[in-house]
């Protein structure tokens, strides 16, 4: 924890490679291997102790989420993970990582920040963001580290040079239980009880992903209901994945 009382839980990367092989072979089998996921992070991870911590943190990021991973279960099979987009495989990561570690999610909302009013930002600028929430210090320094080539990685931005980054192109997500899990991510980690419909597009996190939501749609993640004045709006239901 750090002097703001933030956690920030999270110093290693994690390769996409590995999340989308282990989230696959969950959705297929209904547990988790362990030992494959060390194995497949050796392979991009030197030293004995790296590879472990980033296995840790994979095991978690599956293993807390596991009521978000079963309510996409039911219309994403395992065969069906595979024939979906990259881009898609991409964004269920980046929703499940970040609902672990919420830091991931701070650090993308600081990164919208930043892009709405330049089209490119340096590493200072997003130290000193993430500073203002988690506190200046050598253990936010790590963990910036590990989670800038992760995100660069799911294709939120790009790196245009040392400690220069821009935007990718916007992700366009319509498979709609990606879009509940997308949706409902940014619920959660903003805090907020509820969220107007018409909102969304104005929303940090939708600098990245591109989404429609269709009223018509059931959701199990949050609900949809018309205010008196007209406008729709969503509340996050109650359910809790482990901790």
């Amino acid at each position: 924890m750090t002097a703001t009382g933030k956690y920030i839980g999270i110093n290693q990367r994690i390769p996409f490679d590995v999340l989308d092989a282990a989230l696959y072979r969950l959705l297929r089998d209904k547990n988790m291997d362990k030992n494959s996921i060390l194995s497949h992070l050796k392979e991009f991870t030197k030293g004995e102790n790296r590879a472990n911590k980033a296995a840790q943190y994979a095991v978690q990021i599956l293993s807390r989420q596991e009521n978000c991973i079963n309510e996409l279960n039911k219309t994403i099979t395992a065969p069906a993970y595979l024939k979906l987009p990259i881009t898609d495989r991409k964004a269920i990561v980046l929703a499940l990582a970040a609902l672990t570690y919420p830091i991931i999610y701070d650090l993308l909302i600081a990164l919208a920040t930043g892009f709405k009013v330049q089209s490119q930002i340096n590493r200072q600028f997003i130290n000193l963001k993430m500073a203002s929430i988690y506190g200046s210090n050598r253990t936010l320094d790590i963990a910036l580290d590990a989670l800038m080539p992760m995100i660069i990685e799911l294709n939120t931005i790009e790196r245009v040079k040392i400690s220069l980054y821009a935007l990718t192109q916007k992700s366009i997500i319509s498979y709609p239980a990606i879009i509940e899990l997308l949706i409902y991510t940014d619920i959660k980690l903003s805090g907020s009880k509820s969220i107007l419909v018409d909102d969304l597009q104005y929303r940090p996190w939708y600098m990245f992903f591109e989404v429609t939501l269709n009223k018509k749609n059931s959701y199990t993640l949050f609900k949809y209901d018309e205010s008196r004045i007209g406008q729709g709006y969503l509340t996050i239901n109650g359910i809790e994945n482990k901790s």
